[in-house]
């Protein structure tokens, strides 16, 4: 494993890197979405593997939200962009359809791969803070 499991259904999925307690912890109820996190190290590199899943009959809103980051996710993989383009730069390419909703996010889009370490090692990553890239560092 690379990191511990994060598993949260309904309002604790929404929670960024939950991890149960005897107060917070309950069962899954029908019609919510339930989160999967989870991880693993591999001879080459170490991964984060994110799965939503919707239990039961998800509703409009969950539908829409789950097509916008879709959408998001689609707009980063086609994304064509210069040499020391930043992953602060990038990640507008994932907000912009939640953004158009007046909605957003309060985590990072996505990080570096690890190389027996974390999920989370640098310098790469995209999200709002970003980071410089080793190309446009002097």
């Amino acid at each position: 494993m690379s990191f511990p499991t994060i598993s949260g259904a309904g309002p604790n999925g929404a929670i960024v890197h939950y991890r149960v307690t005897r107060a917070t912890n309950r069962g899954i109820a029908p019609d919510e979405l339930f989160l999967l996190d989870s991880g693993a190290q591999y001879e080459d590199g170490t991964t984060d593997i994110t799965r939503t899943i919707a239990v039961g009959t998800p509703t409009a809103d969950m539908r829409d939200r789950y097509t916008r980051v879709l959408k998001g996710h689609i707009a980063i993989a086609r994304a064509v962009f210069p040499d020391g383009i930043t992953g602060a730069q990038l990640d507008s390419f994932a907000r912009q359809h939640l953004w158009a909703a007046g909605i957003d996010f309060d985590h990072g889009t996505g990080h570096g791969v690890g190389s027996y370490l974390s999920v989370h090692e640098g310098p790469a990553s995209i999200s709002k803070r970003g980071t410089r890239s080793r190309s446009s560092a002097a």
